[in-house]
């Protein structure tokens, strides 16, 4: 019995010690990660002016979405829009209104007064950020849902223009993008020597891209891109859609109905399955 005992608090003892062990285990593992990560990008509340960008976004989106609703209601398209189920046969999948900023989906530049050669020199710029860019994820400086990580699997010239655009709206240098929005941001005494070169070698590369970017067609802000789109089981298969498009001047309040306008349909190569 005494043996069976002592047995017995032993173990107990064992059990204590290694309960102890895991715990000093996990608070040392708490503070090396609050130093090696939160203390280098803090939390922080989006500042008045970043959200106000938001907000002033989604409310534009908002009106052309409605600007294009009342114009396809003159036009008669709207109950057609709505009543879309009972008018195609077989599963329709309803994707909606949606409203985006009006990028022209044709040649991004004047190719007759420019050439190819801008289009390649763009490119080649896309992949130096995207390089760089690769650098500073590898050096632990640019996290996952950041701005700027979205650069690195766009892939499309008008839309990687797009967003390099919007970034330098806000705010002058990519530094301000690499942790995701609302979370703080990295300061320059954060950045390793060369995390800053890698930032600097970026920010010149968009200067360069938003260069060339103005021999490309010349977007108003104030244009939107909406549609009311559905996609039938072929359609799926296919992996496309159809619906109704519209070219939407929120600063003008006009509406162009796409589909009516040959030229609207080249601009925005809008496919010929589109009803």
């Amino acid at each position: 019995m005494e043996t069976g005992r002592k047995v017995v608090v032993i173990s107990m003892g064992a059990v204590a010690i290694a309960i102890l062990l895991f715990l000093i285990y996990q608070i040392a593992a708490y503070y090396r990660y609050k130093s090696f990560v939160l203390d280098k990008f803090p939390i922080e509340s989006p500042t008045q002016e970043g959200k106000r960008f938001f907000e002033l976004e989604a409310e534009k989106k908002e009106k052309a979405i409605e600007l294009a609703k009342k114009y396809a209601r003159v036009q008669d398209a709207y109950g057609e829009a709505q009543n879309i189920a009972e008018k195609v046969k077989g599963d329709v999948k309803i994707i909606g209104w949606q409203a985006e900023k009006a990028i022209y989906v044709g040649s991004l530049f004047d190719s007759e007064k420019y050439g190819q050669k801008t289009m390649e020199n763009f490119k080649a710029t896309m992949d130096r950020i995207k390089s760089e860019l690769t650098k500073l994820k590898g050096m632990g400086f640019l996290a996952e849902g950041s701005p700027a990580s979205e650069l690195l699997v766009e892939n499309d010239p008008k839309y990687f223009a797009a967003r390099i655009t919007r970034l330098k709206e806000e705010y002058v240098s990519i530094q301000f993008y690499l942790v995701p929005r609302g979370k703080g941001m990295v300061k320059a005494k954060d950045l390793s020597e060369e995390a800053k070169r890698a930032v600097d070698h970026i920010d010149k590369e968009i200067e360069k891209a938003l260069g060339m970017m103005k021999h490309f067609y010349h977007y108003t802000d104030s244009l939107y891109f909406v549609s009311f789109r559905y996609q039938t089981q072929e359609d799926r298969i296919k992996n496309r859609s159809q619906g109704w498009y519209f070219e939407v001047d929120v600063g003008l309040n006009i509406v162009r109905g796409i589909l009516s306008d040959k030229e609207l349909i080249k601009k925005y190569q809008i496919p010929t399955e589109a009803k």
